[in-house]
């Protein structure tokens, strides 16, 4: 694209669930921003694969060798390497520049994030904290959720019910979500990622917008409106892309 955006093929979020409107005006902030884009540009084949990955991580709790990924997809190594080179162009996966291994794919990080999720019997990490609230209804289960603030590095926890639909508790109660701008060259994870995290109060999160300078730019989110704005992005990420599309 002409102004250095790619075209990503990250899920475009699901707006119809979404009920307030201040998660609404953060899925267009990253809709505007490039950082939202359906993977209705995606072949069936490396709608697959992608599906495959998301599948693998949830059942083994990190990142599906390459070997184990081709056999599950039924491609040899060598065709599998062509979707995946597609699939990171299009910032779906991230992989190692050395290896080629997969070390990421939305929402998930083979990185250490500060941000743990606790999936059935895996715990795994989450790209960031919009992602970490997602996890859970991609799944349809409950999950629990164990971070920090990002200022002061003060835990913060957080229980899903209702297959991850709803807040169960989070501690501590005046905790919330930073949602920030920030796509740049293409990968969500080394840029858009960076600034999307918890904070412990809203004088901790003015506290750390006001040591970055002129203050990212971003929006503050109650954590309701974060688990909404995670559960749009993701919720329909195993969905195989039958239709071309899928809803907003």
């Amino acid at each position: 694209m002409g102004n250095g955006i790619s075209t990503a093929a990250r899920p475009a979020s699901n707006r119809s669930s979404v009920a307030s409107p201040r998660a609404r005006e953060a899925l267009l902030a990253f809709e505007n921003a490039g950082a939202l884009i359906s993977w209705c540009g995606l072949s069936a084949e490396e709608d697959r694969v992608r599906i495959a990955v998301l599948q693998m991580y949830a059942e083994q709790g990190r990142a599906p060798a390459i070997a184990d990924l081709a056999a599950r997809v039924g491609l040899t190594a060598s065709q599998l390497q062509a979707v995946l080179m597609n699939l990171e162009a299009r910032d779906v996966i991230v992989r190692d520049c050395e290896t080629g291994r997969i070390i990421g794919a939305y929402p998930f990080t083979e990185a250490e994030s500060g941000h743990r999720v606790d999936l059935g019997v895996q715990t795994l990490n989450a790209m960031c904290a919009i992602d970490a609230l997602g996890i859970g209804a991609m799944y349809d289960q409950d999950v629990r959720i164990r971070s920090s603030c990002r200022m002061c590095g003060t835990s913060i926890e957080v229980v899903t019910l209702n297959r991850s639909r709803e807040l169960a508790c989070w501690t501590p109660e005046t905790a919330i979500v930073w949602s920030g701008i920030r796509y740049e060259h293409g990968c969500a994870a080394n840029s858009l990622c960076k600034v999307l995290a918890f904070f412990c109060s809203d004088e901790h999160l003015a506290a750390w917008r006001q040591r970055q300078g002129e203050g990212p730019q971003g929006l503050r989110l109650s954590m309701e409106e974060g688990l909404e704005t995670g559960r749009a992005i993701f919720e329909n990420s195993l969905k195989a892309n039958e239709s071309g599309s899928v809803a907003t």
